[in-house]
């Protein structure tokens, strides 16, 4: 508590909040940027099964809107995810309350994602797959499982707008529980 007290004296909980965040997603992203770039390397560089499924993969990029339409929706994904993290962490006491917040979090997320990614190989153009590419939660997934098949432009940008808007509102959201945890932590 004395630590804290210490931190909170020098910034504000809000600062201390998205310090987390940035760094926590600064080294995820660093791992995650250094297994993308080993496998397209490996994959450019050889020969076999992998680089032909790398290969195929990366023609299915027909426009070259696509490519930043990739990364913002993997980041805003990551955000997402990264900041119900940082909601479980600063509302848990232990790592077992965490662990009690995170289980039924993430099957909630995951599930939908993973009937999804089913019925969006099968049949991109599905209801399910068109429901969940607007709802916030779903939306990064729904929309990189679509982007290879044929996704409007202006689908595109609006769900890229509901996204910007979502993450700043669970920013403001996230943030405020944040700092209500850590001034309440020493009572």
């Amino acid at each position: 508590n004395k630590l804290l007290e210490s931190v909170l004296a020098c910034i504000r909980p809000a600062a201390l909040m998205h310090g987390k965040l940035l760094g926590l997603g600064g080294v995820g992203l660093t791992i995650v940027l250094v297994w993308a770039g080993g496998a397209v390397a490996a994959g450019l560089t050889s020969t076999g099964a992998f680089a032909d499924a790398l290969r195929t993969s990366l023609e299915s990029i027909s426009e070259p809107w696509m490519i930043p339409a990739m990364i913002f929706y993997f980041l805003s994904g990551y955000v997402i995810v990264s900041m119900l993290f940082l909601a479980i962490g600063s509302v848990s006491d232990s790592m077992q309350d965490a662990q009690a917040f995170l289980a039924p979090v993430l099957i909630v997320l995951m599930f939908p994602v993973i009937f999804m990614m089913q019925a969006a190989l099968s049949d991109p153009g599905s209801v399910l797959v068109h429901v969940l590419s607007w709802i916030p939660f779903y939306t990064p997934f729904a929309m990189l499982a679509r982007l290879g098949a044929g996704v409007s432009i202006a689908e595109v940008i609006g769900t890229v707008a509901l996204l910007c808007g979502f993450i700043a509102l669970q920013l403001i959201f996230i943030g405020r529980l944040f700092e209500s945890s850590v001034l309440s932590s020493g009572k």
